[in-house]
């Protein structure tokens, strides 16, 4: 049977209710309003204990365990996660395991995935949406119980990420069809919801918040700062009557200064594909003199040679066909390259792994890695990470039909997983994902092999920061000239010969140093080598680091 995991602080059966954080608050309010079982992990380990909320166990279906008793792959992970019935495949996350848990039960819910089933499907690290509904409100709300009156006349600023759903409300609806449905007079232009024209998910998750909001502020002060916030409150009520639930939210009341104001925030929406959000003049990476900056990185003396790597090519056709890259339905015109790609990275991993080890095979698609690595290899333990359904489902049914009892998969992005493992893998993860691999690696003292990808998909974030190495940072190598690297290291095309692919190699070469010198000061011996042939990918550096 599948079952959506949630950790609590405790259970007060007494009183009648559960004494969690803000998020699981969220999901146990979606489970009753949904009617749907939970399984409550009683954790010692939670990070948001300062701010501490109650619901009220009356009508919720569940049952209670300790975080020592969880099942992997759930336990590989931190909750809430959402884990089907066939014991080895789970989704990580807030967002995505409430996804997986409407799409597990009746029908009728599934209206909840908005069009397409499409609603918050995106990982918060590429989609503002998902972001803002799983991470910044919810900690826009808490910063309420963090404020201690210490005069009355004070101004208080009413937390910024409610100015900013405010503002989002005021911007026309984007959705599939607006002007078709618009002239047939089956929309309409004024009606309209946090996502769609219809209740979503997206509704339902936002909507704990403002009831904590409008039980702090007051209908009064709504109207006057949040209009149309206090609206789209009215209207969520009425449409899903829903209302009942809300009251099972139990929280302390906050006293508030009787001066409030509104923080001021762009106008534009919440989406990121709001062009209002870009400035295309700001883009000008490429246009610096970026020889001028190879130059100043050259004379750091890092040190690292740019090896080649002696590789021994698989006899793919003596093992299973859903083994093969071809199986892992790779078009024709890339299958001989994703081949080659693969044998590289397989060899490596070979010479790596030991009997017993865990490898996890991070941003891992299809499986086309892992799956090859767990089959020759029936004596390790191999966990496929990655944050897109629809691939994993492919990789899935691999997996069955192989009947490989090594492997767990794992739907998740890559800040929800915590898995002890020994050997990290990652091909052609897209810009800052290979740094989250590596520093994952980095902090489990683990073995990995990488071959990075889109290196102008860089950017600073909650966990790591650019320049990687101290080497640089002492060297005071500005972010903006990495930027520069970054971006020229994209500039690689299948002519080797043409001068900016040239260049190219020359970027991905010195980005690749630096996050190799970033395992070196840790400790670790690394190699950076070349696959083979070259030709197989533009994007064909491959690091190797073994702890020392």
């Amino acid at each position: 049977m599948s079952s959506l995991f949630v950790n609590i602080i405790d259970l007060d059966k007494t009183n009648g209710h559960i004494v969690c954080s803000l998020q699981t608050t969220i999901v146990l309010f979606v489970c009753q309003y949904l009617k749907a079982p939970v399984i409550l992990v009683v954790s010692t380990n939670i990070e948001d204990k300062h701010n501490i909320f109650k619901f009220s166990i009356n009508d919720l279906s569940y049952t209670v365990i300790l975080e020592n008793d969880l099942p992997r792959p759930a336990a590989d992970c931190l909750l809430p996660v959402f884990q089907s019935d066939n014991g080895y495949y789970c989704t990580a996350g807030f967002c995505s395991s409430l996804r997986m848990l409407i799409k597990s039960i009746q029908k009728n819910w599934i209206w909840l995935l908005g069009f397409r089933q499409s609603c918050l499907s995106a990982c918060a690290e590429v989609s503002s949406w998902t972001k803002y509904c799983e991470v910044q409100l919810q900690a826009s709300i808490n910063t309420f119980f963090d404020y201690q009156v210490s005069d009355e006349n004070a101004t208080y600023e009413i937390p910024i990420q409610l100015a900013r759903f405010e503002c989002h409300l005021s911007q026309p609806l984007q959705i599939h069809n607006i002007n078709k449905r618009l002239n047939e007079k089956s929309l309409h232009p004024t009606q309209r919801f946090a996502d769609e024209d219809n209740p979503t998910l997206s509704d339902v998750l936002i909507l704990p918040n403002i009831y904590i909001a409008y039980e702090l502020l007051g209908e009064n002060t709504m109207n006057t700062f949040l209009p149309l916030t206090l609206k789209w409150y009215k209207s969520v009520l009425e449409r899903l009557d829903i209302g009942s639930y809300l009251e099972n939210i139990i929280f302390d009341r906050v006293k508030l200064p009787k001066n409030l104001i509104l923080p001021e925030v762009p106008f534009h929406s919440l989406y990121k594909c709001d062009l209002r959000r870009y400035n295309p003049r700001a883009k000008t990476y490429v246009k610096q003199n970026v020889q001028e900056i190879i130059q100043a990185f050259n004379t750091l003396n890092i040190n690292i040679d740019l090896s080649s790597n002696n590789l021994c090519p698989i006899d793919w056709d003596e093992l299973p066909y859903e083994v093969r890259p071809s199986g892992g339905d790779i078009p024709d015109k890339r299958l001989i390259r994703k081949t080659q790609q693969l044998e590289n990275l397989i060899q490596s991993t070979l010479n790596v792994v030991k009997d017993g080890d865990v490898v996890v095979d991070f941003c891992c698609g299809s499986g086309h890695l892992g799956i090859v690595i767990a089959y020759l290899v029936p004596n390790l333990t191999v966990i496929l990470v990655d944050n897109k359904e629809e691939s994993l489902r492919r990789a899935r049914e691999r997996v069955e039909k192989l009947d490989l009892k090594n492997i767990m998969i794992v739907h998740s992005n890559l800040d929800y997983f915590k898995a002890t493992f020994q050997v990290g893998l990652c091909l052609h993860g897209c810009g800052v994902a290979t740094d989250l691999v590596l520093e994952k690696c980095l902090r489990q003292n683990a073995a990995f092999v990488v071959c990075p990808c889109c290196y102008g998909g860089v950017q600073d974030n909650h966990i790591l920061e650019y320049p990687r190495s101290q080497a640089l940072r002492q060297a005071n190598f500005s972010f903006e000239d990495y930027l520069v690297l970054c971006h020229c290291a994209d500039q690689t095309h299948f002519d080797p010969n043409c001068t900016t692919t040239q260049q190219g190699y020359t970027c991905m070469a010195a980005v690749d140093k630096d996050r190799a010198s970033r395992a070196i000061e840790v400790g670790y011996n690394v190699t950076l080598s070349k696959l083979e042939p070259p030709t197989c990918t533009p994007k064909n550096n491959m690091l190797i680091g073994i702890p020392s």
